[in-house]
């Protein structure tokens, strides 16, 4: 399902999933803008996690500050996961959908592996599914 329709996407899945689509992953351009449109405050705690878990990526230049532009596909792939698990946590979030759309294609495998395991962390404890499209299918994943 390699889809570059963002309304047909949403038209078809936005009533029942969170959507990640890895070609508009942002709606501003740095990770404290995304955290403060999210939480609507300012949470430098929040901010300070996701920079920390990144490097557990190698993403060891993320910044607060810095323009998502700077950064690599898959590295705003990362970035975009970390954020999301960040703020399910925060805000106590359960019983999710979460459909990551073409998001795990710009990732390694290793990194991939890590991931897994941070969304395996919130689904047994918030009762997140996950979700992405496989063969023009929508398929729970882990």
């Amino acid at each position: 399902m390699a889809i570059y329709n963002l309304d047909e996407i949403l038209d078809t899945y936005g009533d029942g999933y969170l959507i990640l689509e890895f070609n508009h992953l942002f709606i501003s351009s740095s990770i404290r803008e995304e955290v403060w449109l999210l939480q609507r405050t300012d949470d430098d705690a929040m901010v300070k996690k996701i920079i920390h878990e990144a490097e557990e990526f190698d993403i060891h230049d993320a910044k607060g500050d810095k323009d998502f532009d700077t950064y690599s596909g898959g590295q705003k792939a990362i970035l975009s996961c970390l954020l999301i698990i960040a703020v399910i946590r925060n805000r106590k979030i359960n019983g999710l959908k979460l459909l990551l759309n073409n998001v795990l294609n710009s990732v390694s495998d290793d990194n991939r592996s890590k991931l897994f395991t941070k969304f395996e962390g919130i689904r047994s404890t918030h009762n997140i599914r996950l979700f992405t499209d496989k063969n023009d299918h929508i398929q729970e994943i882990l």
